[in-house]
């Protein structure tokens, strides 16, 4: 009798356990508000990635000021500044930029590296409604699933992890078709309550004597 009232209760506390975990979209609007609470956000974040051939990418360091749709995003290779509907590329290396338009909406890599974590999903992407769980060095985190409705789209799948105790963003990873994958793991998150000025999110070519720009817009 003892033996099955232990059974019956560790159901019970099962049960319990997995109604209190949110779903996928409960975690995703509760990471929207936790980004919507200041003006503006510093990230710092650590990027890696490979491919199949064997090439390994990073980790790079770099820092992203985010605020509304705009931001800037800084690492020792590249800068990368966006306000509005456009959007400069720098290459230190080789002193160039390139001047194109830009999607505020597109949550793709290469342009909103990090849309994803307010929330914001188009009829691009699916959802799957159960997330995964692990352990990071002592921190529960949240996996989100992220499957492009695309059948031409480049990647996979996109990994949005979120840690369970505060709902702030952990990481975000790309999974491509041909077995690449690209990583950004964040390493602070800064909430800044006075906000940014706007030539924050502008390149300012006058502190780059003799570089070389291309306007593609």
């Amino acid at each position: 009798m003892k033996r099955a009232l232990y059974i019956f209760g560790f159901v019970c506390a099962a049960g319990m356990a997995a109604a209190q975990q949110p779903n996928a979209s409960q975690v995703m609007e509760r990471l929207g508000a936790k980004m919507r609470e200041p003006v503006a956000w510093e990230l710092k974040f650590s990027f890696s990635g490979a491919d199949t051939q064997g090439f390994v990418l990073g980790p790079l360091s770099g820092v992203m000021y985010i605020q509304g749709n705009d931001y800037a995003m800084l690492n020792p290779q590249a800068e990368v500044y966006v306000q509005g509907a456009t959007k400069w590329m720098y290459s230190p290396e080789i002193n160039e930029a390139i001047i194109m338009n830009h999607d505020p909406l597109s949550v793709d890599l290469t342009d909103n590296p990090f849309l994803l974590f307010s929330a914001k999903l188009s009829k691009d992407y699916s959802l799957l409604d159960k997330p995964g769980y692990y352990n990071d060095k002592g921190v529960e985190i949240i996996e989100l699933s992220l499957v492009p409705t695309a059948k031409n789209a480049a990647y996979t799948t996109i990994l949005l992890r979120v840690n369970s105790r505060t709902f702030m963003p952990h990481s975000l990873k790309y999974l491509f078709k041909d077995g690449t994958w690209y990583e950004a793991l964040i390493t602070a998150c800064n909430p800044q309550k006075q906000g940014y000025p706007p030539e924050h999110f502008v390149f300012n070519e006058k502190n780059h004597p003799g570089i070389f720009i291309s306007d593609l817009r």
